[in-house]
């Protein structure tokens, strides 16, 4: 399914977005009935999660910048509500405040710091303005670490009972309005942000020119400009969601109802914001058509055995991957096979393309926490029968650990790894992801090496465990052990 991943788009509607993953989950089920694997959901091959879009109608958005020199009204066109990083969605508006005539101050940003010489009292029910530093984007050490001292300043700026901040962004010259359509989990208080736990307020970029003017005008400090300000009203709608499950039943009586999950997520990005011309889809052959397509392979592969493998092997795609690992967490609460009978889960990530941002990456395949359990090591000893070196990446595997649909296994104690060849490549996340980018022969090799992979472990009495001995795997641990009764 290179190039025909499905998604949930910002721009159609709630029920031509629903639509559009249905066709996506009808077909990877036709795959799992194709390969004889019986249906493990709670609606044949389906795991049904019922959940919500929100977003905001922008029509209703109203933004007016008063000085002396007159009043500048910004249209819903040049605003971007907050940040989104890695699925999650940063300095948020979560309610829908309306200011009339609210006092402006501006904060010349540095740091985390910029805030310290206000006091509560001067800050109290006023919008701070200010300007952020363009965002390093091929630098993600710098990146965090700027994003870090934003969101100090943001969470200070919340303590301080400032009710919107306003920075402006001078490169372009169009917003993302309240951005894309956010899936709601009701079961879950949503995806924590990787900066913590603070409290923030909710930021508002204004672009263009005349903005910046606006803000270069103002002296630094108190003055006498003003804002008047109304939220975008929310929409909430209702949809259904859906995991797309098949099991393959094992064939040893005493290791049949123990299982191994085999596992990627089928959705992507949508539509490009705000795009009138030119490529707008997120195709998402890569990330994660690959590894949905990868998913199936394994599947018809290992059915075809006789006899089949010992455990049991639950061939699972998620969906909401992109949203902050909602579908894989809707299973983690809502397991389809007993999770303390569960020894593995194997997800797979971006297996297709070779064209790492280090360097080609072929006869190559990283694994996620490489150390962390004894799974790197078997899929090494996998590797070297399949002529694919399986490695830990020096910063990215442990980097990388937290950003698939594996965390959410391991969270709740199961040793859980994501497989990928390249951690970022030249169309990560972009509408160039196209499928004529795979490298196909060396997917076929990786595929091979991870349905190798997933065999050794289906048949080994022994269960993967984690490595008590790393630091990094102590929540893990103490997870499997209350999963097992210990």
């Amino acid at each position: 399914m290179p190039g025909q991943a499905s998604f949930l788009t910002s721009e159609a509607s709630p029920p031509e977005r629903s639509w559009r993953l249905d066709l996506a989950a009808e077909y990877i089920a036709a795959q799992f009935r194709r390969a004889g694997l019986e249906p493990a959901g709670d609606d044949g091959y389906f795991q049904t999660a019922k959940s919500s879009l929100s977003g905001r109608d922008m029509k209703s958005f109203e933004l007016k910048l008063a000085n002396g020199a007159g009043v500048l009204a910004v249209g819903a066109e040049q605003a971007t509500f907050g940040f989104q990083i890695s699925g999650v969605q940063l300095w948020a508006l979560d309610a829908e405040p309306t200011l009339a005539g609210a006092g402006l101050v501006k904060a010349v940003f540095k740091d985390g710091a910029s805030l310290d010489s206000f006091t509560r009292e001067q800050l109290q029910g006023k919008v701070v303005m200010t300007e952020f530093p363009t965002f390093p984007r091929g630098d993600r050490a710098r990146g965090f670490q700027l994003l870090g001292a934003e969101n100090e300043f943001m969470a200070k700026a919340h303590a301080l009972g400032v009710p919107l901040v306003i920075a402006f962004d001078r490169e372009s010259a169009r917003g993302r309005g309240a951005g894309s359509v956010r899936l709601v989990d009701p079961e879950s208080k949503g995806r924590q942000s990787p900066l913590g736990d603070k409290p923030t307020a909710p930021l508002l970029f204004v672009h263009g020119t005349q903005g910046a003017q606006f803000f270069d005008a103002l002296p630094a400090g108190m003055g006498p400009a003003t804002v008047t300000f109304r939220a975008p009203s929310r929409i909430e709608t209702p949809v259904s969601l859906r995991n797309v499950a098949g099991l393959l039943r094992g064939s040893d009586p005493l290791l049949r109802d123990t299982y191994v999950l085999v596992s990627a997520h089928y959705d992507h990005l949508g539509v490009r914001d705000n795009c009138a011309e030119g490529d707008c889809v997120f195709n998402g052959a890569n990330d994660d058509g690959s590894g949905t397509v990868a998913v199936v392979e394994i599947a018809s592969a290992l059915s075809a055995l006789n006899p089949r493998p010992k455990r049991s092997i639950l061939f699972i795609t998620f969906f909401g991957e992109e949203l902050g690992l909602v579908g894989s967490r809707f299973y983690g609460r809502n397991p389809l096979v007993p999770l303390s009978k569960t020894v593995a889960q194997v997800n797979m990530e971006q297996v297709g393309r070779t064209d790492d941002s280090e360097g080609a990456q072929v006869g190559r395949a990283a694994l996620t926490g490489f150390d962390y359990s004894t799974l790197g090591a078997l899929f090494e000893r996998a590797g070297e029968a399949s002529g694919v070196v399986v490695y830990k990446h020096p910063t990215n595997s442990d980097a990388f650990f937290g950003r698939s649909d594996n965390q959410a296994l391991a969270d709740v104690g199961v040793p859980a790894h994501t497989f990928g060849v390249a951690f970022e490549f030249p169309d990560y996340h972009a509408v160039g992801d196209h499928w004529e980018k795979i490298d196909y022969a060396n997917m076929e090799r990786v595929i091979r090496t991870v349905a190798l992979g997933t065999l050794m472990i289906a048949e080994d009495p022994q269960a993967p465990r984690w490595n008590e001995a790393n630091p990094k795997t102590a929540k893990y641990v103490e997870a499997w052990k209350k999963l097992q009764g210990k």
